[in-house]
């Protein structure tokens, strides 16, 4: 399947309801026309299901600013990008979803996809709303085609300075 044929429609929507809440929501590499991506062997259901998570996620942490931060206001803002793997990895697609909230420590970026975990930033906090089992199950969904994991804020193609989690599928299974 082509993933942006499979995400397309999830990521726009997820575009509009970032624009409804004021979230600059950018999306790269989901037009349908877009040869220079791979087929990658995937469930699209699972694929969708994950990403919708991931989604929801940066929706709803991109307007949390990191505890202790002050300064004048900025603009949330989520960047989606879908790309070709690069060497040396094996044909197949990269999506990265990159936002500007408070981002995960480094210290927690394994714990993130265990289920119940929620991030130091907002355990406890009663304005965020979350169960802690999304990014467990985007990694349930996609570690059985690829590969899904968080990066250094500053390591996506945007470099958003918050979170930047990244799925990379293959063509042919590993």
């Amino acid at each position: 399947a082509f993933p942006q044929d499979v995400l397309g429609s999830i990521v726009y929507a997820s575009q509009a309801i970032s624009r409804e809440r004021g979230i600059n929501f950018d999306a790269t590499g989901f037009e349908p026309d877009n040869i220079d991506l791979p087929g990658v062997t995937i469930c699209p259901k699972h694929l969708k299901e994950a990403v919708s998570n991931l989604l929801d996620n940066a929706i709803k942490y991109a307007p949390l600013r990191r505890k202790g931060k002050v300064g004048r206001p900025r603009i949330p803002q989520i960047k989606v990008t879908l790309t070709s793997n690069e060497p040396p990895l094996s044909p197949g697609a990269t999506l990265y979803v990159e936002d500007n909230g408070p981002g995960i420590p480094a210290s927690e970026r394994d714990s993130v996809f265990e289920r119940g975990y929620r991030g130091e930033a907002v355990r406890g906090d009663a304005d965020v709303a979350g169960s802690g089992l999304g990014l467990a199950i985007a990694r349930e969904m996609i570690s059985m085609v690829g590969t899904i994991d968080v990066l250094d804020a500053r390591e996506g193609p945007n470099k958003l300075d918050g979170t930047t989690v990244r799925v990379i599928l293959f063509r042919d299974r590993e």
